[in-house]
């Protein structure tokens, strides 16, 4: 089948939306589609055209025109988002007449190109949901004006009952459309996961990096991702200033985020010698980190809407054998338990996670019996080619009941 599918985010773009894209596209493609990309021009890079075609590992991408999001004002980002909106729209009208329309969130605005592009070439319109944007936006303050948050709400709605079929990547998002009328057949769960083919024990260029920053002897706590507002980061660094007079641990931050700058200036004004920031780096360099590191955060702030919620950033760690502290109820901590990957701590309560790290690190023989085949424990559950080949089996299904009801 040929499949539009859009995504604003997608390689060499880093984070869980283009990991995401880059692996079901591949799968899908591998699977015998024909997989369009239809996406932005990278965030970080300064010039760029109107329109780019070029082919990654046998899937077409179409890159098209956005205004930059400088991550300073809603305004801006509005204005990134609905650029793209109408970009993609644009692109997506000169692609071969595909079968399926594949439109995924955040951000919203983007599916609704998906369903006018479903219109326009007469194709199935598929809606993935990777998280409750509108809702989120709200309660993380990203967008105050109630007007278009009421405005988005009615779009989201209005999408889910278009949509022929939605993919949700948590159990927790089922329930609560289902719980808002939209009926539980046409919904299916595709969680996030690993890319097998991205799992290897041999990594022949990786750099030390405990030599790199004296970190001998020390137990490396790694967080590695958004530093935003719904991460709940602080909690990380009142740990750390009850920590610092303990010299055995070091927290290692990497990434960009709203709320980097704010935790740096924390961490200083706290003379914290035991947290180190670094910047966003590629992918595949964030292996030599992984390496070095003996535990991994997974953190959000304390919320109901995000005890449904299961940041990809878990799986990230997993799949290097790294356990994590896991600062997210609900579903998260659920597959934590199942997988024996890690040790909760009760989300934005710093002496809590100090009691969790600690349980972690008295007893090294467990912490070790646990790294033990994390890697096999993972893919037996959560193998982005096995959902890939899920979410194949849904959408030729979708794609049989329109030539029926043509025929």
């Amino acid at each position: 089948m040929k499949i539009i599918y859009i995504t604003q985010h997608f390689p060499p773009e880093i984070g869980a939306a283009p990991a995401r894209a880059y692996d079901l596209s591949y799968y899908l493609g591998k699977l015998g589609h024909n997989v369009t990309i239809i996406t932005a021009f990278p965030n970080h890079e300064t010039n760029f055209g109107i329109f780019k075609k070029e082919t990654m590992d046998h899937v077409n991408v179409y890159r098209m025109f956005r205004m930059k999001d400088t991550k300073q004002s809603a305004l801006r980002r509005l204005m990134n988002y609905f650029s793209f909106t109408f970009s993609s729209f644009i692109g997506g009208i000169f692609v071969q007449k595909p079968d399926i329309v594949y439109a995924t969130t955040p951000q919203l605005f983007q599916t609704f190109s998906g369903w006018l592009l479903s219109k326009w070439h007469r194709a199935k319109f598929v809606l993935e949901v990777r998280d409750l944007w509108v809702d989120f936006a709200e309660i993380l303050g990203q967008f105050k004006n109630k007007k278009l948050l009421n405005l988005a709400r009615k779009l989201e709605k209005f999408l889910y009952k278009k949509a022929d079929l939605i993919v949700v990547v948590t159990n927790g998002y089922k329930d609560r459309l289902v719980s808002e009328g939209i009926p539980e057949e046409k919904i299916i769960v595709i969680p996030n996961g690993v890319n097998p083919a991205l799992l290897n024990d041999t990594y022949a260029n990786y750099k030390d990096i405990k030599t790199e920053y004296n970190l001998q002897n020390k137990r490396v706590i790694l967080y590695s991702g958004n530093i935003g507002s719904a991460q709940g980061l602080e909690t990380v660094i009142q740990a750390a200033i009850k920590l610092k007079d303990n010299s055995d641990y070091i927290f290692l931050f990497i990434g960009e985020g709203v709320e980097k700058k704010r935790l740096k200036e924390l961490a200083e004004q706290n003379q914290l010698s035991n947290v180190r920031f670094i910047d966003q780096i590629p992918k595949d360099e964030l292996i030599s980190y992984y390496k070095a590191a003996d535990i991994g955060i997974v953190s959000l702030k304390k919320h109901p809407l995000f005890s449904i919620t299961i940041p990809s950033k878990m799986f990230d760690y997993l799949s290097m054998s790294i356990p994590v502290l896991i600062g997210v109820d609900g579903e998260a901590r659920q597959i934590i338990e199942k997988l024996n990957g890690g040790y909760f701590f009760e989300p934005e309560n710093a002496d809590d996670f100090i009691r969790a790290l600690f349980n972690a690190f008295e007893n090294e023989a467990e912490l070790k019996r646990m790294r033990k085949n994390l890697k096999e424990r993972l893919l037996a559950h959560y193998n982005r080619e096995m959902f890939a080949k899920k979410l194949s089996d849904h959408i030729e299904l979708l794609h049989k009941k329109k030539e029926r009801g043509n025929a």
